[in-house]
């Protein structure tokens, strides 16, 4: 009985992660493209959430374990990803973010459940071949003000 209850128990703590990429969140998605969509031809936009585990921000004053900012440059659209992911973002495991985000607007890329970023560089189109976006998203160190940053870039056409 004690083997089946550990068991139990570490497969508990484990499905979380096991599915955690299966399906972006719903409202991630939405949030996101339709800040993409948004953006018009010869435009360009971004988001960029910032993130940091373990500390606060250099430029805080107050300590914390964790901390988060978004930067949406007073673009309604941008400041509805802002708003989701403000509210449901991760923090310590800032890539699932990123992951997530990637398979909302590149609905066919999906990643292995345990795989882990440390950093990247991304970029494929969104749209139709006559209106749409390049998108371009990073995921990396913020020398400035410390943490890790999620960057989007939609660039119309």
């Amino acid at each position: 009985m004690k083997i089946l209850t550990q068991l139990l128990a570490a497969t508990a703590l484990i499905a979380p992660f096991s599915t955690a990429h299966a399906a972006p969140p719903a409202e991630l998605c939405k949030a996101l493209r339709g800040f993409v969509e948004s953006v018009q031809p010869d435009d360009k936009r971004e988001v960029a959430f910032h993130t940091s585990w373990g500390s606060n921000f250099k430029d805080a004053q107050e300590p914390a374990i964790s901390a988060k900012r978004c930067t949406h440059n007073s673009y309604e659209p941008a400041k509805a990803v802002c708003a989701y992911l403000m509210e449901h973002g991760y923090t310590e495991f800032a890539d699932i973010n990123v992951k997530n985000s990637i398979s909302c607007l590149s609905k066919k890329t999906k990643f292995a459940p345990m795989l882990s970023l440390n950093g990247g560089e991304f970029s494929f189109s969104y749209g139709s071949d006559n209106k749409g976006a390049l998108i371009d998203i990073t995921f990396k160190e913020d020398p400035e003000i410390g943490g890790m940053v999620f960057r989007v870039v939609a660039d119309g056409y």
